[in-house]
Protein backbone atom coordinates (compact mmCIF):
# COMPACT_ATOMS: atom_id res chain seq x y z
CA UNK A 1 0.00 0.00 0.00
CA UNK A 2 2.99 2.16 1.09
CA UNK A 3 4.82 1.80 -2.61
CA UNK A 4 1.48 2.18 -4.41
CA UNK A 5 0.81 5.71 -2.94
CA UNK A 6 4.65 6.64 -3.49
CA UNK A 7 3.67 5.67 -7.02
CA UNK A 8 0.93 8.19 -7.31
CA UNK A 9 2.94 10.85 -5.36
CA UNK A 10 5.69 10.20 -7.74
CA UNK A 11 3.15 10.68 -10.78
CA UNK A 12 1.34 13.65 -9.18
CA UNK A 13 4.84 15.15 -9.26
CA UNK A 14 5.74 14.16 -12.66
CA UNK A 15 2.66 15.82 -14.00
CA UNK A 16 3.02 18.82 -12.62
CA UNK A 17 6.64 18.85 -14.15
CA UNK A 18 5.35 18.05 -17.08
CA UNK A 19 2.26 21.20 -17.23
CA UNK A 20 4.89 23.63 -15.83
CA UNK A 21 6.76 23.76 -19.12
CA UNK A 22 3.33 24.90 -20.61
CA UNK A 23 3.69 28.60 -21.78
CA UNK A 24 0.67 29.11 -23.30
CA UNK A 25 -1.59 30.89 -20.81
CA UNK A 26 -4.77 29.26 -21.23
CA UNK A 27 -3.46 25.91 -21.23
CA UNK A 28 -1.46 27.41 -17.94
CA UNK A 29 -4.65 28.34 -15.98
CA UNK A 30 -6.07 25.39 -17.46
CA UNK A 31 -3.32 23.20 -15.88
CA UNK A 32 -3.35 24.85 -12.50
CA UNK A 33 -7.51 23.71 -12.12
CA UNK A 34 -5.73 19.94 -13.35
CA UNK A 35 -3.24 20.49 -10.64
CA UNK A 36 -5.29 21.84 -8.24
CA UNK A 37 -7.85 18.33 -9.56
CA UNK A 38 -5.13 16.29 -8.77
CA UNK A 39 -4.04 17.43 -5.32
CA UNK A 40 -7.81 16.34 -4.59
CA UNK A 41 -7.36 12.91 -6.19
CA UNK A 42 -4.00 12.47 -4.44
CA UNK A 43 -5.92 13.42 -0.72
CA UNK A 44 -9.09 11.01 -1.97
CA UNK A 45 -6.71 8.88 -2.68
CA UNK A 46 -4.65 9.27 0.49
CA UNK A 47 -7.61 9.00 2.50
CA UNK A 48 -8.59 5.42 0.41
CA UNK A 49 -5.05 4.22 1.33
CA UNK A 50 -5.68 4.75 5.04
CA UNK A 51 -9.41 2.70 4.76
CA UNK A 52 -7.34 0.02 2.74
CA UNK A 53 -4.69 -0.13 5.67
CA UNK A 54 -7.65 -0.22 8.09
CA UNK A 55 -9.79 -2.81 5.88
CA UNK A 56 -6.12 -4.99 5.62
CA UNK A 57 -6.10 -4.95 9.81
CA UNK A 58 -9.61 -5.82 9.86
CA UNK A 59 -9.35 -8.48 7.59
CA UNK A 60 -5.75 -10.18 9.44
CA UNK A 61 -8.34 -10.24 12.60
CA UNK A 62 -11.00 -11.79 10.27
CA UNK A 63 -8.56 -14.43 9.24
CA UNK A 64 -7.50 -14.81 12.82
CA UNK A 65 -10.82 -15.72 14.63
CA UNK A 66 -12.86 -17.19 11.54
CA UNK A 67 -11.09 -20.15 9.67
CA UNK A 68 -14.50 -20.42 7.40
CA UNK A 69 -13.93 -16.47 5.78
CA UNK A 70 -10.71 -17.58 3.83
CA UNK A 71 -12.95 -18.19 0.73
CA UNK A 72 -14.28 -14.35 0.34
CA UNK A 73 -10.96 -13.78 1.32
CA UNK A 74 -9.14 -15.50 -1.16
CA UNK A 75 -11.84 -13.72 -3.99
CA UNK A 76 -10.85 -10.23 -2.38
CA UNK A 77 -7.24 -11.27 -3.03
CA UNK A 78 -8.07 -11.95 -7.00
CA UNK A 79 -9.91 -8.51 -6.82
CA UNK A 80 -6.89 -6.73 -5.22
CA UNK A 81 -4.57 -8.79 -8.02
CA UNK A 82 -7.65 -7.59 -10.55
CA UNK A 83 -6.87 -4.33 -8.63
CA UNK A 84 -3.31 -4.52 -9.45
CA UNK A 85 -3.69 -4.84 -13.20
CA UNK A 86 -5.80 -2.03 -13.39
CA UNK A 87 -3.57 0.07 -11.22
CA UNK A 88 -0.99 -0.87 -13.87
CA UNK A 89 -3.06 -0.19 -16.46
CA UNK A 90 -3.73 3.16 -15.35
CA UNK A 91 0.03 3.61 -14.60
CA UNK A 92 0.45 2.82 -18.15
CA UNK A 93 -2.04 6.07 -19.07
CA UNK A 94 -0.66 8.22 -16.77
CA UNK A 95 2.69 7.28 -18.70
CA UNK A 96 1.05 7.86 -21.70
CA UNK A 97 -0.50 11.31 -19.84
CA UNK A 98 3.28 12.87 -19.10
CA UNK A 99 3.33 12.49 -23.22
CA UNK A 100 0.05 14.67 -24.15
CA UNK A 101 -0.01 18.23 -24.29
CA UNK A 102 -3.66 18.52 -24.35
CA UNK A 103 -5.70 18.93 -20.90
CA UNK A 104 -8.71 17.42 -22.52
CA UNK A 105 -7.07 14.28 -22.21
CA UNK A 106 -5.81 14.34 -18.78
CA UNK A 107 -8.90 15.34 -17.81
CA UNK A 108 -10.47 12.26 -19.80
CA UNK A 109 -7.60 10.06 -18.16
CA UNK A 110 -9.23 11.31 -14.32
CA UNK A 111 -12.61 10.47 -15.38
CA UNK A 112 -11.32 7.11 -16.17
CA UNK A 113 -9.21 7.11 -12.88
CA UNK A 114 -12.47 8.16 -11.26
CA UNK A 115 -14.68 5.86 -12.17
CA UNK A 116 -11.95 3.14 -11.62
CA UNK A 117 -12.01 4.25 -7.88
CA UNK A 118 -15.79 4.31 -8.17
CA UNK A 119 -15.52 0.54 -8.84
CA UNK A 120 -12.90 0.14 -5.77
CA UNK A 121 -15.35 2.03 -3.45
CA UNK A 122 -17.86 -0.29 -4.35
CA UNK A 123 -15.70 -3.28 -4.08
CA UNK A 124 -14.57 -2.05 -0.57
CA UNK A 125 -18.51 -1.81 0.35
CA UNK A 126 -18.77 -5.06 -0.82
CA UNK A 127 -16.14 -6.37 1.24
CA UNK A 128 -16.95 -4.84 4.37
CA UNK A 129 -20.69 -5.78 3.80
CA UNK A 130 -18.81 -9.42 3.29
CA UNK A 131 -17.04 -8.92 6.97
CA UNK A 132 -20.06 -7.46 8.43
CA UNK A 133 -22.45 -10.78 7.73
CA UNK A 134 -19.45 -13.08 8.90
CA UNK A 135 -19.79 -11.69 12.03
CA UNK A 136 -23.21 -12.63 12.18
CA UNK A 137 -23.02 -15.93 11.18
CA UNK A 138 -19.93 -16.13 14.05
CA UNK A 139 -22.72 -14.52 16.58
CA UNK A 140 -25.68 -16.79 15.11
CA UNK A 141 -22.71 -19.84 15.53
CA UNK A 142 -22.15 -19.24 19.33
CA UNK A 143 -26.01 -18.80 19.69
CA UNK A 144 -26.52 -21.99 18.29
CA UNK A 145 -23.33 -23.74 20.36
CA UNK A 146 -25.05 -21.74 23.36
CA UNK A 147 -28.38 -23.35 22.48
CA UNK A 148 -26.76 -27.15 21.87
CA UNK A 149 -25.60 -27.04 25.21
CA UNK A 150 -28.69 -26.41 26.94
CA UNK A 151 -29.79 -30.23 25.94
CA UNK A 152 -26.87 -31.56 27.92
CA UNK A 153 -27.69 -29.53 31.31
CA UNK A 154 -30.52 -32.08 32.08
CA UNK A 155 -27.70 -35.06 31.47
CA UNK A 156 -24.97 -33.60 33.40
CA UNK A 157 -28.05 -33.13 36.67
CA UNK A 158 -28.78 -36.77 35.94
CA UNK A 159 -25.12 -37.59 36.69
CA UNK A 160 -24.81 -35.33 39.50
CA UNK A 161 -28.21 -36.94 40.87
CA UNK A 162 -27.16 -40.56 40.28
CA UNK A 163 -23.48 -39.86 41.74
CA UNK A 164 -25.65 -38.82 44.49
CA UNK A 165 -27.71 -41.57 45.01
CA UNK A 166 -24.78 -44.35 44.26
CA UNK A 167 -22.86 -42.46 47.23
CA UNK A 168 -26.23 -42.57 49.75
CA UNK A 169 -26.57 -46.57 48.80
CA UNK A 170 -22.94 -46.84 49.70
CA UNK A 171 -23.41 -45.15 53.18
CA UNK A 172 -26.71 -47.46 53.64
CA UNK A 173 -24.31 -50.56 52.48
CA UNK A 174 -22.01 -49.76 55.15
CA UNK A 175 -24.23 -49.28 58.05
CA UNK A 176 -26.12 -52.36 57.35
CA UNK A 177 -22.52 -54.18 57.00
CA UNK A 178 -21.45 -52.07 60.64
CA UNK A 179 -25.18 -53.25 62.00
CA UNK A 180 -24.40 -57.38 60.74
CA UNK A 181 -20.69 -56.96 62.50
CA UNK A 182 -22.47 -55.30 66.38
CA UNK A 183 -24.89 -58.73 65.69
CA UNK A 184 -22.12 -60.77 64.64
CA UNK A 185 -20.36 -59.35 67.77
CA UNK A 186 -23.28 -60.33 69.80
CA UNK A 187 -24.15 -63.32 68.73
CA UNK A 188 -20.04 -64.58 69.20
CA UNK A 189 -20.16 -62.53 73.29
CA UNK A 190 -23.28 -65.36 73.49
CA UNK A 191 -21.76 -68.02 72.00
CA UNK A 192 -18.78 -67.63 74.45
CA UNK A 193 -21.22 -67.19 77.49
CA UNK A 194 -22.84 -70.56 75.78
CA UNK A 195 -19.07 -72.17 75.60
CA UNK A 196 -18.14 -71.05 78.94
CA UNK A 197 -21.44 -72.57 79.94
CA UNK A 198 -20.30 -75.85 78.46
CA UNK A 199 -16.93 -75.76 79.76
CA UNK A 200 -18.26 -75.67 83.53
CA UNK A 201 -20.53 -78.10 82.11
CA UNK A 202 -17.57 -80.30 81.14
CA UNK A 203 -15.78 -79.91 84.24
CA UNK A 204 -18.84 -81.10 86.54
CA UNK A 205 -18.77 -84.35 83.86
CA UNK A 206 -15.19 -84.86 84.19
CA UNK A 207 -15.37 -84.70 87.83
CA UNK A 208 -18.14 -87.12 87.92
CA UNK A 209 -16.51 -89.49 85.11
CA UNK A 210 -13.19 -89.39 88.04
CA UNK A 211 -15.16 -89.99 90.82
CA UNK A 212 -16.89 -92.97 89.20
CA UNK A 213 -13.59 -94.02 87.79
CA UNK A 214 -12.35 -93.87 91.73
CA UNK A 215 -14.78 -95.61 92.63
CA UNK A 216 -14.39 -98.12 89.99
CA UNK A 217 -10.29 -98.53 91.16
CA UNK A 218 -11.23 -98.83 95.31
CA UNK A 219 -12.94 -102.57 94.58
CA UNK A 220 -13.04 -105.22 97.56
CA UNK A 221 -9.80 -107.99 97.16
CA UNK A 222 -10.06 -111.14 99.02
CA UNK A 223 -6.08 -112.36 99.49
CA UNK A 224 -7.30 -115.49 101.47
CA UNK A 225 -9.69 -117.55 103.78
CA UNK A 226 -8.88 -119.27 106.99
CA UNK A 227 -10.18 -123.20 107.62
CA UNK A 228 -13.21 -123.95 110.15
CA UNK A 229 -10.85 -126.30 112.01
CA UNK A 230 -8.08 -123.43 112.41
CA UNK A 231 -9.78 -120.35 114.42
CA UNK A 232 -6.27 -118.25 114.54
CA UNK A 233 -6.71 -115.84 111.44
CA UNK A 234 -3.85 -116.22 108.95
CA UNK A 235 -1.69 -112.19 108.53
CA UNK A 236 -1.58 -110.98 104.87
CA UNK A 237 1.11 -108.29 104.35
CA UNK A 238 -0.73 -104.99 101.86
CA UNK A 239 1.15 -103.73 99.47
CA UNK A 240 1.69 -99.90 99.18
CA UNK A 241 -1.04 -98.64 98.69
CA UNK A 242 -2.95 -100.70 100.04
CA UNK A 243 -5.55 -101.12 103.15
CA UNK A 244 -5.83 -104.10 105.78
CA UNK A 245 -9.52 -104.84 107.36
CA UNK A 246 -10.42 -107.83 109.35
CA UNK A 247 -13.80 -109.00 108.34
CA UNK A 248 -16.08 -111.33 110.26
CA UNK A 249 -18.11 -114.01 109.34
CA UNK A 250 -20.05 -116.89 110.67
CA UNK A 251 -17.11 -119.49 110.57
CA UNK A 252 -14.19 -117.23 111.70
CA UNK A 253 -12.13 -113.92 110.07
CA UNK A 254 -11.02 -112.80 106.89
CA UNK A 255 -8.53 -110.06 106.53
CA UNK A 256 -9.36 -107.61 103.62
CA UNK A 257 -7.43 -105.86 101.76
CA UNK A 258 -8.52 -102.34 99.98
CA UNK A 259 -6.41 -100.32 97.33
CA UNK A 260 -6.36 -96.90 98.49
CA UNK A 261 -6.17 -94.30 95.53
CA UNK A 262 -2.94 -92.12 96.34
CA UNK A 263 -4.67 -88.30 95.30
CA UNK A 264 -2.86 -85.41 93.20
CA UNK A 265 -2.71 -83.27 96.78
CA UNK A 266 -0.61 -86.11 98.43
CA UNK A 267 2.16 -86.24 95.74
CA UNK A 268 2.49 -82.15 96.02
CA UNK A 269 0.14 -81.07 93.35
CA UNK A 270 -2.26 -78.45 93.26
CA UNK A 271 -5.56 -78.08 90.67
CA UNK A 272 -5.41 -76.20 87.84
CA UNK A 273 -8.63 -76.75 86.91
CA UNK A 274 -9.84 -79.52 84.17
CA UNK A 275 -8.37 -81.93 85.65
CA UNK A 276 -4.80 -81.19 85.44
CA UNK A 277 -2.27 -80.41 88.57
CA UNK A 278 0.81 -78.83 89.21
CA UNK A 279 3.47 -78.10 91.48
CA UNK A 280 7.80 -77.28 91.64
CA UNK A 281 6.49 -74.15 90.49
CA UNK A 282 9.50 -71.51 90.25
CA UNK A 283 10.84 -68.38 89.18
CA UNK A 284 14.07 -67.61 87.91
CA UNK A 285 15.78 -64.41 86.46
CA UNK A 286 16.69 -65.28 82.61
CA UNK A 287 19.35 -62.28 81.97
CA UNK A 288 16.94 -59.27 81.43
CA UNK A 289 13.42 -61.65 81.63
CA UNK A 290 12.27 -64.43 83.75
CA UNK A 291 11.90 -68.08 83.02
CA UNK A 292 8.81 -70.05 84.86
CA UNK A 293 9.18 -73.97 85.31
CA UNK A 294 7.40 -76.55 86.97
CA UNK A 295 5.34 -79.82 86.31
CA UNK A 296 1.91 -80.69 85.37
CA UNK A 297 -0.06 -83.76 86.16
CA UNK A 298 -2.93 -85.09 83.78
CA UNK A 299 -5.88 -86.43 85.68
CA UNK A 300 -8.76 -85.40 83.63
CA UNK A 301 -9.39 -89.28 83.54
CA UNK A 302 -8.50 -89.27 79.46
CA UNK A 303 -5.79 -88.39 77.09
CA UNK A 304 -5.19 -85.40 75.34
CA UNK A 305 -3.71 -84.58 71.54
CA UNK A 306 -3.02 -81.05 72.99
CA UNK A 307 -3.60 -79.24 76.55
CA UNK A 308 -3.28 -75.14 76.30
CA UNK A 309 -2.54 -73.00 79.61
CA UNK A 310 -2.03 -69.63 80.19
CA UNK A 311 0.75 -67.56 82.38
CA UNK A 312 -0.67 -64.18 84.00
CA UNK A 313 1.84 -61.88 85.47
CA UNK A 314 1.22 -58.83 87.78
CA UNK A 315 2.70 -56.37 89.67
CA UNK A 316 2.66 -54.99 93.10
CA UNK A 317 -0.17 -52.23 92.19
CA UNK A 318 -2.43 -56.04 90.71
CA UNK A 319 -1.90 -54.73 87.28
CA UNK A 320 -1.21 -57.47 84.85
CA UNK A 321 1.89 -57.05 82.55
CA UNK A 322 1.78 -59.87 80.67
CA UNK A 323 0.08 -63.06 79.29
CA UNK A 324 1.73 -66.27 77.89
CA UNK A 325 0.15 -69.35 76.04
CA UNK A 326 2.31 -72.30 75.93
CA UNK A 327 0.65 -76.16 75.10
CA UNK A 328 1.34 -79.38 76.14
CA UNK A 329 0.79 -81.72 73.16
CA UNK A 330 0.10 -86.06 73.51
CA UNK A 331 -0.71 -85.10 77.08
CA UNK A 332 -1.24 -89.13 78.57
CA UNK A 333 -4.00 -89.63 81.58
CA UNK A 334 -1.50 -90.06 84.29
CA UNK A 335 1.09 -88.54 82.48
CA UNK A 336 3.35 -85.86 84.36
CA UNK A 337 5.00 -83.20 81.85
CA UNK A 338 7.49 -80.57 82.90
CA UNK A 339 7.84 -76.84 81.23
CA UNK A 340 9.88 -74.31 81.29
CA UNK A 341 8.22 -70.67 79.59
CA UNK A 342 10.15 -67.66 79.77
CA UNK A 343 8.72 -64.15 80.74
CA UNK A 344 10.09 -61.85 78.21
CA UNK A 345 10.82 -58.20 79.07
CA UNK A 346 10.24 -58.21 83.25
CA UNK A 347 12.48 -59.38 85.81
CA UNK A 348 11.63 -61.25 89.20
CA UNK A 349 12.12 -58.43 90.65
CA UNK A 350 9.30 -56.82 88.78
CA UNK A 351 6.87 -59.46 89.09
CA UNK A 352 5.04 -59.83 92.67
CA UNK A 353 2.93 -62.69 91.52
CA UNK A 354 1.77 -64.80 88.78
CA UNK A 355 -0.94 -67.36 87.66
CA UNK A 356 -1.23 -70.50 86.02
CA UNK A 357 -4.73 -71.51 84.43
CA UNK A 358 -5.69 -73.85 81.73
CA UNK A 359 -6.71 -72.16 78.33
CA UNK A 360 -10.24 -72.91 78.43
CA UNK A 361 -10.71 -71.39 81.62
CA UNK A 362 -9.70 -68.32 80.17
Amino acid sequence: MKGLLFFFIALSAGMLFGFSRTTNADNQADGQQVMKELDDFQKALSGWMKNLDTLSSQFTSLQKSVGDSMAPLKEFEKTIKGNEVKLNSIDSRLAGLERLSSVADVKGLLDSFGKTLDVLKKLLSDLTKRVEDQEIKTAVLEKRYQEAQRPLEPIKKAIDDLSKLVTDKLGEQEKKITTVEDSMKTGMASLNAAMKSFDGQSKIISDLEMRLKKLEKGGVVISGAVAAETPQAKQVTAPVGTETAKVADGTGTTEVVRERVVTPEEEGFKELGDGFYIRNVALSPFGSSSQIKGEIKNFSGRDRSIASFVIKVYNAAEMLLFTQDFSLKTFKIGEVRTFNEIISGYTPVEIARYEIVTKRRY
